[in-house]
């Protein structure tokens, strides 16, 4: 049943923000059941999404008190959540069958939860080769300012003795990791990047190749592939190669590493070197690096 003085628009207004849900005409007290698209407190008017699929803007005046109140509530928490994105958040959780493990999730001020922009974000997974991913996080909170970038630092990953070893139980937790990052936070699925230091460098490679195929680029810090060059890695990623000057072990991997990514998975490689040996660079470098992935890969 329609309200018969609502005016039909067709308005793209993404998700529902409160799904089937009753709504009364004070006039009479008739009822619709409709989804809660949006609701604008400066003019008063509200845009329902009717059981037909068509949606429906109005003078909120006609609902009946209780739904009025429904909606002033509604606005009062929408103006929280607006000025709570003006700063960076973070937030830390545990996922589920990820061995305990925890995940830290920064948001870029603006992020605002579930809007159409959320969902055209792009995301950094960061590593830490000791599962210190919150340090990496904040080394990352410059890009993500700048950019608008949301970061998940990943406490699963740790170095093992080998390449091999641990390396089933290493994945699953990632996975489980990823999936939690999913269900919590809003981003481009085509928009994924992967980062570490040493072998988080490394376990950022085995990610596009086991997690995430889709990726579209990685910042590799003091780290290599581990000759794993069997792998089925994305393919015209954009990759940022970081290494200390004197950090002779990563450099010396820089060129087979490059080479391979160039040549068959046709990837756009670039180095950067600072002065130093096994360290993190400056968060000013990292953000050079992560520019020239988000304007190569058009994000």
């Amino acid at each position: 049943m329609k309200f018969a003085a609502l005016t039909l628009t067709t308005l793209a207004l993404g998700t529902s923000i409160l799904s089937a849900d009753t709504w009364t005409r004070a006039s009479d007290g008739r009822t619709i059941t409709a989804d809660l698209l949006a609701f604008n407190a400066e003019t008063n008017r509200v845009t329902l999404k009717l059981s037909s699929g068509k949606e429906s803007t109005f003078d909120a005046s006609i609902l009946s008190p209780d739904d009025q109140q429904r909606l002033a509530q509604f606005a009062e928490e929408e103006a929280k959540r607006i000025e709570a994105s003006k700063h960076g958040r973070m937030e830390s959780l545990t996922p589920e069958n990820g061995g305990g493990h925890k995940i830290h999730i920064y948001r870029p001020p603006g992020y605002i939860d579930n809007s159409a922009d959320s969902k055209t974000r792009p995301v950094v997974f960061v590593y830490h080769y000791r599962g210190k991913s919150q340090d990496i996080v904040e080394h990352m909170k410059l890009t993500a300012d700048e950019l608008g970038w949301v970061v998940v630092g990943v406490d699963a990953y740790t170095n093992t003795k080998s390449l091999e070893d641990r390396y089933d139980e290493r994945l699953a937790q990632t996975k489980a990791a990823f999936a939690c990052a999913q269900q919590a936070v809003n981003f481009d699925p085509n928009k994924i990047v992967f980062t570490g230091m040493s072998g988080g460098s490394w376990w950022s490679f085995q990610s596009t190749a086991e997690i995430a195929p889709e990726a579209a680029g990685v910042i590799s810090h003091g780290g290599w592939m581990g000759n794993m060059y069997d792998q089925s890695y994305p393919r015209k990623m954009a990759v940022a190669i970081i290494n200390g000057d004197k950090d002779k072990n990563a450099i010396s991997y820089e060129t087979k590493d490059t080479n391979f990514l160039e040549k068959k998975t046709r990837a756009k490689v670039r180095a950067w070197h600072f002065p130093g040996g096994h360290v993190m660079p400056t968060p000013e470098l990292t953000l050079e690096a992560a520019r020239w992935i988000h304007e190569t890969k058009g994000f």
